[in-house]
């Protein structure tokens, strides 16, 4: 018990020289005083670890001291030292607050064994309200944070039935946590799913979080739309003690979400109808309706056209993205010969890509490529891409579409960028097929390659010195692209070309039909 400070307080000299040299022999340090009011003054200036304190002493005796030690000094360590018959006043000490008594004579290692004894248990008591200190304060703060939640907390054991519940969902769904408490969580949770897809029993099924699930729950008098998360609670042991679910209202997000397709719909009809009035009258002024129309005018004539359908399909793109997002694109896959399709969609553009002095590659293997999909999207998601290699590519470049079956899972491993799909786990390690629009245009500057298929984002050309597009088409290529559960990303060097990939799962039958 090295380095500990034992005060003795006893008038007695010789009994207090024989503590001193036995407690300093055993590595503590002492001091001594003379009477109870000496004692008290040596207190005010110093601090100890264990008062040795006689209860017979002149001036002020051991009780009194006890007393005035309690109340000034209430976490010091006070064993009372009294002579051999008088127990009961030892008693009466003890009740007062010393943790111990010693009986003169007694032996030095029965006195040293109760110093270290009550020095040990003071640590230990110390140690033990400072930790619960500790914990009081990280309740308090938990609790804060619990009470300041906007979104709605529900804990359940290991059962499914319910630990507690935060304030907020108290006030929503009407009820004090203390109601719920040891319920099931179907008594609060009332939904229009399944009991077994609540997130919070998908976890304590599976032992996996479950995040992001919507669904419709009854509070408030009605049922609102929610957004659920549910993640395990686990053991200092790593074992499951149950799980936590926090439930955010989206009914405000919902509202919009319906405003936003209200005002969409009405923006593409209001956008329409007067495009289809300019397309009916440049049609009767190019068929010479209203009189001749020279080669110059039939030229200027096919031009508006050509900006008319690019706006009208500008329209129908906003449309399907939107439509995508909000789950409402209805895809219509079947079985398709790869070949004729491309090949189809390809010569759409053969009279552009000769204006520009571009030439078409179309690349494709010996033996049939089967795949399953919506004709008509994958169509415009080919259109697109090429239609962007074009526009970006220079007189005399080329464009080369291509697909192949990847069989290998060494040729899948690390083919996509992580960036591309941060959030998304990557696909198996099974047959895909690939296509790739390739151009020898300007390219894309590096920094926005992980950005260009997100809404309303223009990989703006440092050649060009402009952003081209309303941002929509490649957006719209990528909801496709994740309609098909494939995946699309954009490699580029500026000045040399882009080379835009698209993966689609194989079936085992088409894998095997494409030669696999």
């Amino acid at each position: 018990m090295s380095g500990y400070k034992v005060f003795i307080v006893d008038d007695e000299a010789d009994i207090a020289l024989i503590l001193k040299l036995q407690l300093e022999d055993a590595g503590y340090l002492t001091l001594r005083a003379r009477d109870g009011v000496e004692a008290l003054e040596a207190l005010e200036r110093e601090s100890f670890d264990l008062v040795l304190l006689d209860i017979r002493m002149p001036r002020m005796d051991g009780i009194e001291v006890l007393e005035r030690i309690r109340d000034r000094w209430p976490d010091l360590v006070v064993i009372m030292m009294t002579a051999h018959g008088s127990e009961d006043i030892a008693v009466e000490a003890m009740k007062k607050g010393a943790v111990d008594y010693i009986s003169k004579p007694f032996s030095s290692d029965d006195m040293k064994k109760r110093v270290e004894r009550a020095i040990q248990f003071n640590r230990t008591k110390l140690e033990n309200e400072r930790l619960q200190r500790v914990l009081d304060e990280e309740r308090r703060k938990m609790g804060a944070i619990l009470r300041g939640m906007a979104d709605l907390l529900v804990a359940v054991d290991r059962e499914g039935k319910i630990i507690t519940i935060n304030r907020a969902a108290e006030e929503r769904f009407g009820i004090a946590a203390g109601g719920v408490q040891n319920q099931p969580v179907e008594l609060l949770l009332k939904t229009d799913i399944p009991a077994e897809r609540l997130p919070c029993r998908v976890v304590l099924a599976t032992g996996d979080p479950c995040l992001d699930v919507t669904y419709a729950v009854q509070a408030g008098g009605g049922m609102i739309p929610v957004l659920s998360s549910a993640t395990p609670l686990k053991g200092a042991d790593g074992e499951m003690m149950g799980c936590v679910e926090i439930i955010r209202d989206i009914s405000t997000l919902k509202a919009l979400e319906r405003e936003r397709e209200d005002f969409v719909s009405m923006l593409s009809h209001d956008l329409k109808t007067p495009i289809t009035a300019v397309v009916g009258s440049i049609d009767l002024v190019r068929e010479g309706r209203i009189g001749p129309v020279n080669a110059e005018q039939r030229s200027y004539l096919d031009s508006a056209m050509e900006s008319c359908a690019e706006m009208v399909d500008m329209i129908d793109t906003l449309l399907d993205v939107h439509r995508f997002e909000a789950g409402r694109m209805v895809m219509a896959a079947r079985r398709e010969d790869l070949g004729p399709l491309m090949a189809r969609t390809l010569g759409r553009f053969d009279s552009v890509a000769r204006r520009a002095g571009i030439a078409l590659v179309l690349t494709l293997p010996d033996h049939p490529l089967a795949l399953s999909l919506d004709r008509n999207q994958f169509a415009r998601l080919m259109g697109n891409l090429i239609a962007n290699a074009i526009k970006f590519t220079p007189e005399g470049g080329e464009i080369e579409v291509s697909a192949r079956c990847l069989g290998d899972p060494a040729e899948l491993a690390g083919r996509i960028p992580r960036e591309s799909y941060p959030d998304v786990p990557l696909p198996p390690l099974k047959p895909h097929l690939l296509i790739t629009v390739r151009d020898t245009g300007v390219g894309i500057p590096a920094d926005s390659l992980a950005s260009i298929f997100d809404r309303f984002v223009q990989a703006r050309n440092r050649r060009l010195g402009k952003s081209t597009g309303t941002g929509l088409g490649l957006a719209f290529c990528r909801k496709v692209m994740d309609a098909h559960q494939g995946f699309i990303w954009a490699e580029s060097v500026e000045g040399e070309g882009s080379a835009f990939h698209m993966l689609f799962p194989l079936a085992d039958e088409e894998y095997a039909t494409a030669g696999g």
